[in-house]
């Protein structure tokens, strides 16, 4: 989602303040271009506008320096300089500067991921904005309010569509750029909707724009958002010509970050076109920079496409350490978004506690003569700290039981395949190595199948990736059926392939488990799905031979699995001495 550029529109709020407005000017001016320099300019306009007791643009030169502590980094404090402003707006009755201040904090919450507080403050910023008949202003905190329910943590797609329409209906003369903008908007919270051919229409037509405006920046943009659309429409081919342009401009001009992306969606399309090694190439490029711009978010989307690219290409170990880096990256995300939460709950008791010492600092000449209800004062406000303190140590304890609440269920979801809800290849592994072990220390029979939906790619290129999940979860449900006992575990190894663990089974029984798994495969009716779809397996069964390591066993399988499909498919195959 493009995030609103705020420059114009805090320009025009300072530019109607006052007629000393030039005070700020400078500050807004340079502080999303040079930050540092902002961040002094902002100290300097402080520090003359108390000395002048000039209330009204010391606030604003507060909210000036918020957002060149933003752009630095450093959003703690950037939302401390934001209440003070919104806090002094609402103290001196001047609504312009109350509606900027929570324009700037919605925003910062929303980068943040405090979605309702963010929703809260822009809704406010919007309503003083209209009220205030500033129409250019209330369109930039509409767009704001539509990007935040276009999150995918929020998902109010269809309101922020209609939000994105009617900043464009009610516009009476856009500029080339704001229409680019908003039909950027539409399209992707279409995309992320799950409208794929409405997004790409609308990508298109930006795209359109954009190129007429000869913005190769944001043609590049463009272009790489359509890329990765086509791959999901199933059109990778299509979408590598619009990628392999954005990449061109994107290496020329050293854009090191939206050129990772661009490399991390080629990387995608090439191995959706099962060109492995040309994927991986792209990937291990786009994981260098992300490391080294320490992305986290798009550093765990490279890692899950690696381990999909080495799954692939057959290179079951590489694509076993990526899919643990992209667990281990998730879990540091959501322990990331935790201690947000809890340095958001430092800042409002931070805030609240300056708040009520500000408004002590006011009153103080009024209360000397007063001393008694100073004293009464004194004393509810080391109530208010209490109660406050109380509440930070409880959502403290509210954030570390829901931590460990969340690293459980991510336990769970690092060991189960999403679409079948079986073990996934990680857990099946560790389940056969766990077997072997047992095996050899007890003298016990083991046997291990390796199973492969015949000709599954056709079925995916015929009946679509729908139906080639459908398929998927039918054959995993006919699995589950066909097993004998709770300790046989099936799971999914990846794409159309499976692994059966039979413990204490002798290869006889293994192959009345696997001839069972087999006809109820051929028996499932897929005639919902489509009239002509007929879903069949091939199965390979190796039975364990005393010392012999996990890998060896998995490799024998595997050879006789391919073995069945050699010949004819649908079939049982196993080593001769068994037969």
């Amino acid at each position: 989602m493009r995030r609103a550029f705020p420059l114009a529109v805090l320009l025009a709020v300072c530019a109607s303040l006052s007629a000393r407005a030039d005070l700020t000017d400078a500050c807004w001016s340079l502080v999303y271009r040079q930050p540092a320099a902002g961040l002094t300019e902002a100290d300097r306009v402080i520090a003359a506008t108390n000395a002048a007791h000039d209330d009204i643009h010391r606030a604003d030169a507060h909210l000036c320096r918020g957002a060149a502590l933003e752009q630095l980094g450093r959003p703690i404090e950037a939302q401390q300089e934001y209440e003070f402003g919104i806090s002094e707006g609402t103290r001196l009755h001047y609504d312009p500067l109350v509606a900027a201040g929570l324009r700037l904090r919605g925003e910062l919450r929303y980068y943040r991921g405090l979605m309702n507080d963010s929703l809260a403050d822009l809704q406010r910023s919007y309503r003083l904005y209209t009220a205030l008949q500033r129409a250019k202003e209330a369109r930039s905190a509409l767009e704001s309010i539509a990007n935040v329910y276009a999150d995918a943590r929020v998902g109010d797609f269809d309101r922020a569509i209609e939000y994105y329409e009617q900043i464009l209906r009610e516009n009476p003369s856009p500029s080339d750029e704001e229409l680019s903008t908003g039909y950027f908007n539409i399209a992707s919270t279409m995309e992320r909707k799950g409208d794929l051919k409405g997004a790409l229409v609308e990508y298109q037509r930006g795209l359109e724009i954009d190129r007429k405006r000869h913005e190769p920046g944001e043609v590049a943009v463009d272009q790489r958002a359509i890329a990765s659309l086509l791959g999901r429409l199933g059109r990778p081919a299509e979408g590598l010509r619009y990628v392999n342009a954005a990449l061109g401009y994107l290496e020329q001009q050293h854009a090191v970050e939206t050129a990772a992306q661009a490399h991390l969606t080629r990387g995608g399309l090439l191995r959706r076109l099962g060109r492995w090694s040309a994927a991986l190439d792209d990937l291990e490029i786009a994981r260098k920079r992300f490391e080294e711009t320490k992305n986290a978010r798009f550093l765990e989307k490279t890692q899950e496409e690696r381990s999909l690219a080495f799954a692939g290409a057959g290179r079951w170990q590489e694509a076993f350490e990526a899919q643990a880096a992209q667990m281990a990256l998730r879990g540091e995300l959501e322990e990331k978004l935790k201690e947000e939460q809890t340095a958001r709950l430092r800042v409002q008791f931070d805030s609240e506690k300056k708040e009520q010492e500000n408004r002590a600092l006011l009153r103080e000449n009024e209360l000397r003569d007063q001393a008694l209800r100073a004293a009464t004062r004194v004393r509810q406000l080391q109530t208010i700290v209490i109660i406050l303190g109380t509440l930070v140590i409880a959502a403290l304890a509210y954030l570390v039981v829901k931590h460990i609440a969340n690293a459980n269920r991510m336990r769970v979801m690092a060991m189960t395949d999403e679409l079948t809800k079986l073990p996934n290849r990680r857990h099946v592994l560790m389940v056969a190595a766990d077997s072997v072990a047992f095996a050899r220390q007890h003298a016990t029979p083991l046997s291990l199948l390796m199973l492969d939906i015949d000709l599954f790619k056709r079925i995916n290129d015929r009946f679509g990736h729908d139906t080639g999940d459908a398929v998927l979860r039918r054959v995993a449900d006919a699995g589950r059926a066909s097993l004998r006992r709770r300790e046989d575990v099936m799971g999914r190894t990846g794409g159309e392939e499976f692994i059966v663990v039979l413990p204490r089974t002798d290869a006889q029984s293994a192959l009345d488990v696997a001839e069972r798994l087999r006809t109820s495969v051929e028996a499932i009716d897929c005639s919902d799905l489509h009239p002509e779809l007929r879903v069949t397996i091939s199965i390979g069964i190796a039975a364990w031979t005393s010392g012999e390591a996990v890998d060896a066993l998995l490799k024998r399988a595997d050879e006789l699995l391919y073995r069945a499909k050699e010949r004819g498919r649908n079939r049982v195959e196993m080593e001769v001495a068994f037969a």
